[in-house]
């Protein structure tokens, strides 16, 4: 559990410094808009973004603390299942984040920015996966009394309205077998199969 979530506290200090970078470059698009619309935009963004910077400034200080104190990560500990609430909410901060680095990625495609942001992307939707994997591994662990589904993205819930979810943020489908040919069909070579190899 130790290690699991010294990770989790990697992952939300990486995200912590890639949502400055993100808003040093967000901040003079505010100040330029063509027009309300667009500062609107923007301002909406960056004002989700500054108050998830804030509940990282007040969330790695307390995990910190925690990992300092192996007693204090017990299923037992109510501060203990106080703080894993918090990190649970910070998976769907992850995925909001990186749904807002694709968006700027629209905007700032061809410029300076666009380098840097699909870096912060790529580390971000990474992360997000490792972040998925450790609460999974957090939850099996402890299967704690408290419930996590408020920290699920639309796009992971099930019974949601598929039409509304979009693949690149939804789980990836389990892996399928690998198809065999049947016994006694001939096995040919087309440019199909060439292509696969």
């Amino acid at each position: 559990m130790y290690d699991t979530l010294a990770e989790v506290s990697a992952i939300l200090g990486r995200s912590k410094e890639a949502l400055s970078q993100f808003q040093a470059i967000l901040e003079p698009t505010i100040e330029k808009a063509a027009d309300d619309h667009e500062r609107l935009y923007w301002h909406h963004i960056y004002e989700e973004e500054e108050h998830r910077f804030d509940r990282l400034t007040a969330l790695l200080p307390k995990l910190e603390e925690a990992l300092a104190d192996e007693a204090f990560l017990s299923r037992e500990n109510g501060d203990f299942l106080r703080l894993l609430q918090d990190i649970s909410l910070e998976k769907f901060g992850l995925h909001n984040f990186l749904e807002h680095l694709d968006l700027s990625l629209f905007h700032y495609k061809g410029t300076e920015h666009e380098p840097p942001i699909t870096a912060l992307r790529d580390m971000t939707a990474a992360d997000y996966q490792r972040m998925k994997a450790a609460l999974e591994t957090l939850n099996r662990a402890l299967d704690v009394p408290v419930s996590f589904a408020a920290a699920t993205p639309t796009d992971e819930k099930e019974n949601q309205k598929e039409h509304l979810k979009l693949a690149q943020y939804a789980a990836p489908p389990a892996a399928s077998p690998p198809i065999r040919p049947q016994e006694g069909t001939r096995r040919q070579l087309t440019v199909g199969s060439l292509k696969n190899r």
